[in-house]
C-alpha cells in the first residue's frame, strides 16, 4: 500500500512537472521515480516500517516486550524526535480529522497542547494529508519517499533550468537528494522543508528569466508547500536564499524585465502567504506564548554569538573528512557533506566549467558551510540580522549539498580526463590524513565509502573516453557511495513492533469520561501514550506554554530525558490535572492514595483514588494573587481551593458549591453544571490563547485558574457550559486561505473558459 501510494503521488507530480515546467523523457522519469527507493526501498518493498519505532522499546512498558517481539537494538538514537514527537503528532492529526475536527488541539499531550500552532505536525501540508491514508507508523515510509522524490525532482529541474544535460541533471539530483542533511533529516519537517529548496530556486529563476502568470504560479505553489511543510526556521532560510538568488539573476536583465520579474515574484509571494495563512497565523499566535520564544527573544537573540575556539576548524575538518566523524560522536554541528565524488566534481567545475552560476553556488556553499561551523564572521553577522537572530543558522549546512550538486552537474557537462586528476588529488588528500589518525578514530565504513568509489570514479574518468558510458557509471558510483555512507541512517523495522497492543492498557478501553495517565521516571516515554489513545499530562514538545511550564515545581521535575519527569505520585496537583492512572515498576510499593489495577511484564497500572474530574467546582477561590505557584506547591487538596487570576477581586471567597458532568466533544467539552450558588468551574486544560466559553449559548470570559488552566464563571442554577479551542488566529487564517483558494480557482476557470472561447472563435 505504501509503495502504491508513493508511486501514484510521484507519478502525478511527474505529470505536472512535464506539463508545466520541463518535458521529461520516459527514461529520466523512471530514474527520478526509482531514485528515492535507493534509501527507502528496503522498507517499502518488504512491507517494513521506515521509522525508528524500535526506540520506543528503550523504556517500559514496551521494554519488557522487546525479546518476544525480536526488537532490534536502537540503530540511531538521533532519531528519538521521530519516535516520540513526529509519529505521535501525526497520530493526533489523524485523530482530529477522523473525528471531524480541525487539527488544532492535541488532547494527548501536556493537558491539552497545540497542534496546528506547533507547526511541525504540518497538518495542512497536502503530503501529510495523503500520508494519513496509511497506518501512522507506515505513513513515514511514504513521507520519506515523497520527500526524497521532491528533492530529486527539484535538483533535476534546477539543473535543467541552468541548461545542464539530462544525465548531468540526474547526477545533480542524486547528489542533493542523497546528501547527508536530507538523508538524516528526511523524517523531520526540517528535512522536508530543505527537500523543497531546489524547487524554489528553480521557480525563482524561471520568474526572472520568463516572467509570466505560469512561472509566478509555479513559484507561488512551491512557496506555499514550503510554508505548509511545518518548519518556520527552514522557511526563513530557504526564502532568504531564494531572494538572494533572484537578485543575482536580476542583475543580468534590463530594467523593463526586472520590473516585470519583481512584480510577478512579489505577487507569487503574496499569494503564497495568503494560501498558507491557515498555518502561519496560528503558529505566530502560539509561539509568542511559549517558553522557547521567551528564551530566544530575551536571552538568545540579544546576546552576541560567541566565537568558539577551534570549533569551526573541527567542523570543517569533519565535513572534509567525514570518516573522522567517529571521533566526533558528540559533535554539535549540522552535517554538510554530499560525498567525495561530488566534492571532486565541484572543484573541477570551478576550474573548467563555464557560466557565472557556478560562482553563485560556490559562494553560497562556502558561506553556508562557514555558518554551519559557527565560523567568524559569517555566523556572527547572520546573528545580527532580524529573524536570523532567533534561528539556529548552523542548519544552513543543508544548503551545501545542493551547491555541490549544481556544481557537479556543470562539471559533468564539461567532463574531461582532468576531472580524473582532480579526483586522484582529492583521494590523496583524504587518504593521507587517515593514515596518520590513531587507531579507532576512523569510521571504517564511511572511510571505505569515501575513498573506494572515488578511486573507481577517477579510473573511469581517466580511462573511459565515451561519456555515454562514463557518466552513468559515475552516477552509479555516487549512488553506491551515498548508500554505504548514509543509506542506513533510518532503520527499516518489522511493522509488528510498531506500537503493539498491550494488556496493561486493556482495562482503560471501557472508560468513557476523560482522564489522564502518567508514568514514573522515564516510563511510558512521552508521547508514546498517544499511540494508545491515552492522554498524558507530561509534555515533550517543541513549544511549551510558559504558564504550564511554571507549574512544574508543584507536581514534577525537569528530567534528563527531555520531558518533565514524575517521581512522586502523592503530589496533590496530579489529582487536579485529572491524572487517574499511572504506570509504575511492578516491584515498587504502591503510593498512598493509589490502588493496583493490573500488572503485566514487570509494569503495573495503578489508579488514583483521589483524582479530580476534568472539570470541577472548588469550594473556595483565592483571587488576584501573584505567587500562586508557591501556594500550589504547598497545597494538599485542590478541590478545597483554586487560584484565579481576577485582579481587584477579594483575596479569598467561597465558591459554589456545585456539581458538574463533562462530556468530550469536538475541540472541547460540553459540561452540565448544577450550581447551588454562583461560582467558577475549573477545567484542567492548559490555557492556550484561543479557548472560548459559552454558558447556555452565551459567550463568557475565560479566566486563568491554578496559574495555567481554565476557569469559567457559572451562575446559580442548571446550565449548559461549552468550552471550545478555536483561536481567532486560526479563524482568520482559515478565512484568508479559503477565500484566496476560491478566487484562484475562479480565475483559473475564467482564463480556461476565455481561452476555449477564443479558440472556438478562431475556428
Amino acid at each position: 500500500m505504501t509503495v502504491a501510494l508513493y508511486l501514484a503521488t510521484a507519478l502525478a507530480l511527474l505529470v505536472l512537472a512535464h506539463a508545466y515546467i520541463t518535458r521529461l523523457s520516459r527514461g529520466v522519469a523512471l530514474v527520478l521515480l526509482l531514485l528515492p527507493l535507493v534509501f527507502t526501498g528496503r522498507a517499502l518493498l518488504t512491507g517494513r516500517v521506515y521509522a525508528p519505532v524500535e526506540l520506543t522499546y528503550t523504556s517500559e512498558p514496551l521494554y519488557a516486550h522487546r525479546t518476544e517481539l525480536a526488537v532490534p537494538d536502537p540503530q540511531n538514537r538521533m532519531l528519538s524526535d521521530i519516535a516520540f514527537q513526529m509519529i505521535p503528532w501525526r497520530e493526533a492529526v489523524r485523530h482530529s480529522i477522523a473525528h471531524g475536527e480541525w487539527p488544532l488541539l492535541n488532547r494527548f499531550e501536556g493537558c491539552g497542547d497545540i497542534l496546528a500552532g506547533e507547526a511541525q505536525p504540518a497538518p495542512f501540508s497536502p503530503f501529510t494529508l495523503i500520508a494519513l491514508i496509511l497506518p501512522v507508523a507506515a505513513s513515514f515510509g511514504f513521507t520519506a519517499s515523497i520527500a526524497f522524490f521532491l528533492a530529486t525532482l527539484g535538483a533535476f529541474l534546477l539543473a535543467r533550468e541552468l541548461e545542464c544535460s539530462e544525465m548531468a541533471s540526474l547526477v545533480s539530483a542524486a547528489v542533493f537528494a542523497l546528501g547527508a542533511p536530507i538523508a538524516l533529516q528526511i523524517l523531520w519537517p526540517l528535512g522536508f522543508g530543505w527537500a523543497l529548496f531546489p524547487l524554489i530556486l528553480m521557480a525563482t529563476r524561471r520568474v526572472v528569466n520568463a516572467p509570466s502568470i505560469r512561472s509566478a504560479a509555479v513559484l507561488a505553489v512551491t512557496l506555499t508547500l514550503e510554508a505548509l511543510a511545518g518548519h518556520p526556521e527552514t522557511l526563513l532560510h530557504v526564502t532568504a536564499i531564494g531572494a538572494a538568488y533572484g537578485v543575482f539573476e536580476l542583475t543580468r536583465r534590463d530594467r523593463k524585465q526586472r520590473g516585470r520579474a519583481l512584480a510577478y515574484a512579489i505577487g507569487a509571494g503574496i499569494v503564497a502567504l495568503l494560501l498558507s495563512a491557515i498555518a502561519i497565523l496560528p503558529m505566530l499566535d502560539a509561539s509568542s506564548q511559549t517558553v522557547e520564544h521567551r528564551i530566544r527573544t530575551e536571552f538568545f537573540a540579544p546576546a552576541p554569538l560567541r566565537v568558539a575556539a577551534g570549533l569551526p576548524r573541527a567542523a570543517l575538518l569533519s565535513d572534509l573528512l567525514p570518516f573522522a566523524r567517529n571521533g566526533f560522536r558528540n559533535f554539535p554541528m549540522a552535517r554538510a557533506e554530499a560525498g567525495s565524488i561530488a566534492l571532486a566534481l565541484a572543484i573541477f567545475a570551478l576550474w573548467r566549467a563555464r557560466g557565472r552560476e557556478r560562482w553563485f553556488f560556490a559562494t553560497l556553499g562556502l558561506l553556508c558551510l562557514l555558518a554551519s561551523a559557527n565560523a567568524w564572521p559569517v555566523a556572527q553577522l547572520l546573528h545580527r540580522l532580524p529573524l536570523f537572530n532567533l534561528a539556529l543558522n548552523d542548519r544552513l549546512a543543508s544548503a551545501v549539498p545542493l551547491c555541490l550538486a549544481i556544481l557537479a552537474a556543470l562539471a559533468v557537462d564539461a567532463l574531461s580526463d582532468r576531472a580524473g586528476i582532480v579526483m586522484a588529488g582529492l583521494l590523496v588528500t583524504l587518504a593521507v590524513p587517515a593514515l596518520a589518525m590513531r587507531a579507532g578514530s576512523i569510521d571504517t565504513p564511511r572511510f571505505v565509502a569515501e575513498v573506494v568509489p572515488l578511486a573507481l570514479a577517477a579510473i573511469v574518468v581517466l580511462l573511459v573516453a565515451n561519456r555515454k558510458i562514463a557518466i552513468p557509471v559515475l552516477l552509479a558510483l555516487i549512488l553506491l557511495q551515498r548508500t554505504i555512507s548514509d543509506g542506513a541512517l533510518v532503520p527499516a523495522n518489522d511493522s509488528r513492533i510498531a506500537y503493539p497492543q498491550l494488556a496493561l492498557f486493556q482495562p482503560l478501553q471501557s472508560i468513557r469520561e476523560p482522564f489522564r495517565i502518567v508514568a514514573t521516571g522515564p516510563g511510558l516515554f512521552p508521547n508514546t501514550a498517544t499511540m494508545y489513545g491515552l492522554e498524558d499530562a507530561r509534555v515533550m514538545t517543541a513549544m511549551t506554554l510558559t504558564s504550564y511550564d511554571e507549574t512544574f515545581p508543584a507536581w514534577c521535575r525537569r528530567g534528563g530525558f527531555g520531558f518533565n519527569q514524575i517521581d512522586d505520585l502523592t503530589r496533590p496537583m496530579l489529582s487536579m490535572l485529572n491524572v487517574r492512572f499511572a504506570v509504575v515498576p511492578d516491584g515498587d510499593p504502591i503510593a498512598d492514595g493509589w490502588r493496583s489495577v493490573v500488572a503485566d511484564h514487570g509494569s503495573r497500572l495503578v489508579e488514583n483514588t483521589r483524582v479530580l474530574p476534568r472539570a470541577f467546582v472548588p469550594l473556595n477561590i483565592r483571587a488576584g494573587v501573584g505567587n500562586d505557584v508557591e501556594d500550589m506547591v504547598a497545597a494538599t487538596d485542590f478541590s478545597e481551593l483554586a487560584w484565579l487570576d481576577l485582579p481587584g477581586a477579594a483575596r479569598d471567597a467561597s465558591n459554589g458549591p456545585g456539581t458538574v458532568a463533562i462530556h468530550s466533544r469536538k475541540l472541547g467539552f460540553d459540561i452540565d453544571a448544577v450550581m447551588a450558588r454562583d461560582g467558577f468551574v475549573v477545567i484542567s486544560e492548559t490555557g492556550w490563547r484561543g479557548w472560548r466559553a459559552y454558558v447556555d449559548g452565551q459567550p463568557k470570559k475565560i479566566v486563568r485558574a491554578n496559574h495555567a488552566f481554565l476557569g469559567v464563571f457559572v451562575p446559580a442554577g442548571h446550565h449548559k457550559v461549552r468550552v471550545v479551542y478555536l483561536p481567532q488566529a486560526f479563524v482568520t487564517g482559515r478565512t484568508i486561505s479559503l477565500i484566496t483558494l476560491a478566487l484562484l480557482i475562479t480565475a483559473a476557470l475564467a482564463l480556461r473558459i476565455g481561452a476555449y472561447a477564443s479558440s472556438r472563435r478562431r475556428q
